[in-house]
């Protein structure tokens, strides 16, 4: 029920007292519609004020709002919680159980871990990019001083030849160094 302006002088008054604080973003509504929720406005808390613990107050039906939340970058989740949906009262309907709080704690955590990373292959991987990557072999017996072509040269599995998939039109036209036997991988010696 704030704009960031609004939660910006609420920030001021806490730095100026060196008081510790999170900044959850939060839609009054209970229950919350998916529509009204806005993690976007969460992002831009965390971007206003670089220096907070970001989170989300949630009041929707489920977890899956909390564990959007998480995969942006909240550190803190909030939601209601009751032992029965069968009590009265305002935020019953919004309130987890038992059971989706369990879910909760062990999926934002999933989650929390799987956040950050380079784009860049992982040492773990090799194994399987040696075996799915391709790797430029001969399809039929090369005689020394032939030309490769499509008719001898070809791409297959496993990865594991000194010469990838991506270089295959780089040997087109170029010559033989040896004679190379069908299904070998072609190395850069081999090419003249």
């Amino acid at each position: 029920m704030n704009s960031l302006e609004g939660v910006g002088k609420a920030v001021a008054i806490l730095r100026d007292r060196k008081v510790a604080f999170a900044l959850l973003h939060c839609t009054n509504i209970y229950p919350t519609p998916p529509q009204l929720v806005r993690l976007g406005a969460m992002s831009a808390m965390a971007q206003a004020f670089p220096d907070a613990i970001i989170g989300l107050s949630d009041h929707t039906l489920t977890n899956a709002t909390c564990l959007g939340a998480v995969a942006l970058g909240a550190s803190i989740l909030e939601r209601h919680f009751t032992d029965s949906r069968e009590r009265p009262g305002p935020d019953i309907v919004c309130s987890m159980t038992p059971d989706e709080l369990h879910q909760l704690i062990e999926w934002s955590r999933d989650i929390h871990t799987a956040r950050g990373g380079r784009k860049e292959p992982l040492p773990e991987e090799q194994a399987t990019i040696d075996f799915a990557y391709a790797s430029v072999v001969s399809i039929s017996d090369i005689e020394a001083g032939s030309t490769f072509s499509k008719d001898n040269i070809w791409v297959k599995r496993p990865g594991t030849g000194e010469i990838l998939a991506e270089d295959f039109p780089a040997l087109l036209g170029r010559r033989a160094r040896r004679m190379i036997r069908r299904d070998e991988q072609i190395a850069w010696a081999d090419v003249e």
